[in-house]
């Protein structure tokens, strides 16, 4: 069934009716899968019906059935086993209205079929309300299944009026026992009141500012960056917004560890409990939105048609994708987080809250024109330690690299206020050293994960025709992600050596000589 899948996805823009309602349909078909519990078999039904829903035309009265038939015999052939024709059939034709929901229960199909063929068609029909406009702007953002109704929320310019269409074509979906349906348009959350609470200009670090102070105005420009962005993170409009939103709570958990020791540790502890929550709620939808923007980009450097293959493989990331994206939301509509956003805000514009007191007896160093030359020395040293494996390093050595890396990053920019006029310039080179090993550590992840999707394809029973064309194009992009791994291995060592050199060790020394 995936070949016919796979001709008519083939030739048609993103942006036509049928691809947006497909989508729109297999997003539902994903969020709801608690409720319904069907198998992969009758998602790609769901996918090809809602392919063809369009190009069956209006089916006759007399015996549409008889008429959807014909219609997949003429045009596929034997591609349909007889088990998806007898479930694809009666799905078309009752979201066309050919027919109604009780004729199924007449039809030669088992229990579990007659409640396939009615859910699907109750998907479709949802789904198709959610594209009358026909603008294909209204984005399904997630399904709430929660209490005793199935919210659906949605954004989009014309998000307003394809909701009321969907509630309108969900009465089949309730009709046959499933939750009663509300569909909503999901506003921008308001966030901003949050940060209105403080004055949000970033305030340089000064030389004799202590540790603590130091970290608390980082910790409130980085905290500004994540609130900044949770409303484009929520709409999921620009992957941009959630990108940015990811970084801001990496650059939070290393300012921890930056500036930690200017505070007692159980004042920073439950902060950080509920950063990392956050951070694993943005990066597994981040980590698939990569995986995504890789292999489009590869799809984009073939020949029309010769990477066709890929379409399952895009299917199971945006599947991924759209269960975490489901999960980052309730992460970020949950009572955790609003906690920690509020109880965080409160900490960072508090001055002197969970700082460690002045120490008696003799002085010893508390103020950044003191330690920053030591922090940024240490992040140094860590990086440098690595120059002894550079050689012949695997992957996962320098995968810890660039961890390294972004440390040292960090630390710069946190004190670039204080420091020398070519800290700019320190900065740029260690963003291209991460870069490049983020790069390299992406495509080891991409084949590692390219192996694993090969080995379930080949567990199941497409026909191996269609499966042996699946697989190469797999293996053929699993081959383009190899060859880029062995070139960034092959040309670390002269990006290292761009680096590792006395005349950048100097750069570095006048950067800091100034405090």
């Amino acid at each position: 069934m995936s070949s016919v899948i796979e001709e008519q996805a083939e030739g048609k823009p993103p942006s036509s009716q049928p691809e947006a309602i497909r989508s729109l349909a297999l997003n539902l078909f994903d969020q709801t899968q608690p409720l319904h519990e069907l198998d992969e078999m009758s998602r790609q039904v769901l996918s090809l019906a809602a392919l063809l829903v369009e190009r069956s035309g209006r089916l006759t009265r007399k015996r549409p059935l008889k008429a959807v038939h014909k219609l997949l015999k003429s045009e596929y052939g034997d591609d349909l086993t007889k088990e998806g024709e007898s479930l694809l059939a009666p799905v078309i034709a009752l979201q066309q209205g050919r027919i109604k929901p009780k004729a199924i229960l007449k039809m030669d199909l088992t229990t579990l079929e007659q409640r396939a063929v009615l859910t699907l068609a109750a998907l479709l029909r949802i789904a198709s309300g959610l594209d009358a406009s026909e603008s294909q702007s209204t984005s399904l953002q997630r399904v709430d299944l929660s209490g005793n109704e199935m919210k659906i929320l949605v954004s989009g310019p014309q998000a307003e009026q394809d909701a009321l269409s969907a509630e309108q074509e969900a009465r089949l979906w309730e009709k046959i026992g499933y939750p009663p349906v509300k569909v909503q348009k999901l506003e921008p959350p308001a966030v901003a009141p949050l940060a209105q609470t403080v004055d949000t200009e970033r305030v340089p670090i000064l030389p004799d500012d202590n540790l603590a102070e130091a970290g608390r105005k980082v910790f409130l420009q980085q905290l500004m960056a994540v609130l900044a962005n949770e409303a484009g993170t929520r709409l999921g409009e620009d992957i941009e917004a959630l990108h940015d939103m990811r970084v801001a709570t990496r650059r939070l958990r290393a300012a921890f560890e930056v500036f930690g020791d200017g505070f007692e540790r159980k004042a920073l502890k439950s902060h950080l409990v509920g950063l990392r929550a956050t951070g694993r709620a943005l990066g597994a939808v981040r980590d698939q939105d990569v995986f995504m923007e890789k292999v489009n980009h590869y799809i984009l450097l073939q020949a029309e048609g010769e990477a066709h293959g890929l379409d399952p493989l895009l299917a199971a990331w945006q599947s991924a994708r759209e269960q975490a994206r489901a999960a980052m939301l309730a992460h970020l509509d949950g009572k955790e987080y609003q906690a920690f956003k509020e109880s965080f805000l409160a900490f960072v514009t508090t001055p002197g809250a969970g700082a460690l007191p002045e120490p008696k007896g003799n002085p010893q160093p508390r103020r950044i024109c003191e330690l920053a030359p030591v922090l940024i020395y240490e992040r140094l040293a860590a990086v440098r330690a690595y120059d002894s494996v550079i050689g012949a390093a695997p992957v996962e050595t320098l995968h810890a690299l660039r961890i390294e890396f972004k440390k040292l990053r960090y630390t710069v920019e946190y004190f670039r206020d204080v420091l020398g006029p070519e800290a700019p310039e320190l900065i740029d080179l260690f963003k291209d050293m991460q870069d490049h090993l983020g790069d390299l550590n992406d495509a080891q992840v991409a084949i590692q994960i390219l192996d694993d999707f090969l080995i379930s394809e080949q567990k199941s029973h497409r026909a191996p025709e269609v499966l042996d064309e699946e697989i190469q194009a797999v293996h053929a992009y699993q081959a383009y992600r190899q060859a880029e791994r062995d070139r960034l291995l092959e040309t670390f060592p002269e990006a290292w050596a761009r680096f590792n050199n006395p005349e950048f060790r100097q750069k570095i020394a006048r950067v800091v000589s100034v405090l």
